[in-house]
Order: C-alpha cells, then structure tokens, then sequence
C-alpha cells in the first residue's frame, strides 16, 4: 500500500500535464503527445530540486502506464484494410518502410548517433510517428533524453508537412492524380492526423486514399516490434534472450487489434478504448518530458533533426518516383 501511496503524487503531476497537453494541442499543431514531452521538460527545467517528491509516480508513468498505452493502441487498427489495396500497394508500403529505417539508421551512424536514436528516428519517420517510437523505446530501454528528442524531430516535421507538402506537391507534380498524391501524403507523413490534414487540404479524394495508405503503415507497427525484439535477442548472448522473448505489451497490443478486426468488440467500447490509449499514451509522454533536462538536449546538438530531415527527404524522392508506376 506504501508503494501505491509514493506513485500518487507523480503520476497526478503526469496526469495533469497530460489533459493541458490535450487540451493545448487544439491550438497547437504539434499534438497532444509532443506538446505533452515539452511541457514536461519545462516543468523539470523550471522546478527540478522540487520534483523528487513525484519521482516514483513519474516513473510508473513512463514505463507502466507506456506499456498499457501500447497494448491499447492495438484498438486503432484493422486487418481488413489490406483489403481496399492491391498486393503491389502493400509491398512498395512495406518496401519504403524498410528503406526508411535503414537509410536513417545508417546516417545515423555515420554522423556518431547512437543506435537507438537512429532507430527510433527512422522508425518515427517510416511507420506512425509518437506511437511507433513509443513502442520501439520500450524494446531497446532507450534513454529518455534520446524518446524526447526523437517525438519532437519527427512530430515538427509532420506539423511543417501539412503547410509545405501540399504545396509542393500540386505546384511541381500538377498532373499527378488524386491516387498519387494520396500514396506519396500517406507512405511518408509522420503521424494518423497529419496525414488526414495533408491530404484533406488537396482535395477529399486525396485525403481518403492517403488515410488508406496510412493505415497499411500502422499495421506494420506489431510485425516490425516482434522483428526488432527478435534481431535484439539475437545480438544479445545473455541467456534469457536465446530464444524469442516477446514482451507482454505486443502480445497485448496484436490480441487487440485482431479483435478488432474480427468485430468482437462493440464499436461504443472501442471508442472508450481508443481514447483511453490516447490518454495514457499523453500521460506517459509528460512522464519522459519530466525526466529530460536542457543539458540532455543540447549534448545532442542539431544532428538528430538533420538526420531525420534528410531521410524523410529521401522517403519522399523515393516514394514520388514510386508513384509513378501507380
């Protein structure tokens, strides 16, 4: 019961910066979940010699509350979706996911980033922004310094595209049809909302096809988090991990989505399920912003963006050449 009461306090302060972040983030074009991270290293910033009262709730936050955030993000998808694309639509989606991690990761590397900060880049830039870092950052025990920095690189990058994508794309590519537009928006823009805005600001037809598109790319969020747990345990010689160890929340997180898929829960009870995902997912978010400092920030410099930017270019170039044999 002791240990129940020290997690209170912490995870009231995570809570509260989390419904501000929500709340703010109808303001803001961030989102909910980076608005949430920077409110967090504010407050730290601002009050960190008085914080160690709420250090217990915020580190139930960060990893429990992540964990049960993860396992609900499963209610957002849905198998059947593979149905409105043809086989060569998912491949190339598939195809330009890999390409995105690997050349992040790569340039990564090659700049002196660690390895898991180029990871959680790329898999930001390739699959579903915040909520693909967040899966990937409990598998690799990545830093809080390096899920903070990443959320808020490849979140600015998705607010920038909604203003500059569409222009771009109409002004250079004016011949292009709505089903072009809408695979180049889908298979490259970072988060589910970003993508809407993007394509909606072209036209309906646009922003439809590139939700499509966008779904395919969340669906490949549970294989890609078994596949990186598995190369992890391979590269790891303590014997836990000899054989394939899948942690609990993507066991948890795929169960829910394939009930979701198979209609077994009522949609009132998804909608409930959905929203409370988005809660702890912000909760969670505030927690790891309470933990990073300004000194944690700048030791990373600008490369992380640089990064990020360049291989989001590279996406982009690959996928427009793509959506020339769609």
């Amino acid at each position: 019961m002791y240990k129940y009461k020290n997690i209170i306090p912490g995870l009231i302060l995570t809570s509260t910066a989390a419904f501000l972040s929500i709340y703010f983030s109808k303001f803001i074009s961030l989102g909910s979940i980076a608005i949430a991270i920077l409110l967090g290293f504010i407050i730290n910033s601002l009050f960190s010699n008085k914080l160690k009262l709420f250090d217990e709730g915020i580190s139930f936050s960060e990893k429990t509350v992540l964990s049960a955030a993860i396992i609900l993000l499963g209610a957002h998808l849905d198998v059947k979706i593979l149905s409105f694309l043809s086989f060569y639509n998912v491949l190339f989606i598939i195809l330009v996911i890999i390409l995105s991690i690997v050349v992040c990761f790569l340039i990564g590397r090659a700049f002196g980033v660690s390895k898991d900060l180029s990871i959680l880049l790329g898999i930001g830039n390739a699959i579903c922004g915040s909520s693909a870092i967040a899966g990937s950052s409990k598998i690799l025990n990545a830093k809080k310094e390096e899920i903070g920095i990443s959320i808020a690189i490849i979140n600015g990058l998705g607010a920038i595209c909604i203003l500059i994508l569409p222009l771009f794309l109409l002004n250079i590519f004016p011949n292009f049809t709505n089903q072009q537009y809408g695979l180049i928006i889908g298979s490259t823009v970072q988060a589910f909302g970003q993508v809407t805005a993007t394509g909606f600001l072209i036209n309906q037809e646009v922003g439809e096809f590139a939700t499509i598109i966008k779904m395919i790319r969340i669906l490949m969020l549970g294989p890609f988090l078994i596949l990186l747990n598995f190369i992890l345990a391979k590269n790891n010689h303590n014997k836990k991990s000899t054989m394939l160890y899948i942690p609990k929340f993507i066991i948890g997180f795929i169960l829910l989505s394939f009930l979701v898929s198979f209609n077994i829960i009522p949609e009132q009870f998804l909608i409930v399920i959905k929203k409370i995902s988005k809660i702890l997912l912000t909760i969670a978010m505030a927690g790891i912003g309470l933990k990073i400092s300004f000194i944690s920030i700048f030791r990373f410099g600008l490369k992380p963006f640089l990064i990020a930017l360049f291989s989001f270019i590279l996406q982009i170039c690959f996928v427009i050449v793509g959506s020339l044999f769609f």
